[in-house]
């Protein structure tokens, strides 16, 4: 059983989420970024860590300042939570737990089928669910169903996507790019 806890935010300020980055990396843990225009792809360290919704939540208003933000956490692959936001705003949220109970707050944007993102959300395993959803948002599906636990495991393996920034406590205020590596592979990609 799969768990993971991704953060996505479609913007053109390559800048803002170097920034976003720093605000949200805890020291001493590690944050990857992978962009993927127009999407960039968070996963930290402490928010996997932490399977905490409030601050996943926290984040995914911290990114929606720079344009609209999608956050998808798995349990087990039983349990999800996905939630949208944009201009610091919570839009809709989505969450059941392992017992199949679910809620919803607010209200899809406009441009996503009610019915599309409702049989998307019912979907199983939840990483099937998550994928879905990712491509009804324009987001690249294999990048919403990994978490950092695989892309730690591709640094270790030395197979990260082909860009990926690394934000890590260490001398230098940049964070180290990585190029020309081989793409999320679909061993990686949780399906």
């Amino acid at each position: 059983m799969r768990s993971f806890v991704n953060l996505h935010v479609r913007t053109e300020d390559a800048s803002g989420v170097r920034a976003l980055a720093e605000q949200l990396r805890t020291s001493g843990l590690t944050l990857y970024v992978v962009p993927d225009a127009p999407w960039f792809s968070l996963y930290d360290e402490a928010l996997e860590a932490g399977e905490d919704p409030a601050a996943l939540q926290e984040a995914l208003l911290a990114a929606s300042r720079l344009g609209t933000a999608a956050a998808f956490m798995v349990l087990e692959d039983e349990a999800l939570l996905w939630a949208l936001a944009a201009g610091g705003k919570l839009l809709y949220q989505y969450q059941e737990d392992e017992s199949g109970s679910s809620r919803r707050r607010g209200s899809l944007p406009a441009g996503l089928e009610p019915q599309a993102v409702t049989a998307a959300e019912a979907g199983r395993p939840k990483s099937a669910s998550v994928r879905a959803l990712a491509q009804l948002l324009g987001l690249h599906g294999d990048h919403a169903v990994v978490g950092f636990g695989d892309l730690l495991e591709m640094d270790e393996e030395s197979e990260l996507p082909e860009e990926v920034w690394i934000f890590e406590d260490d001398a230098s205020a940049e964070p180290e790019l990585f190029v020309n590596r081989p793409y999320l592979e679909e061993e990686h990609a949780g399906g």
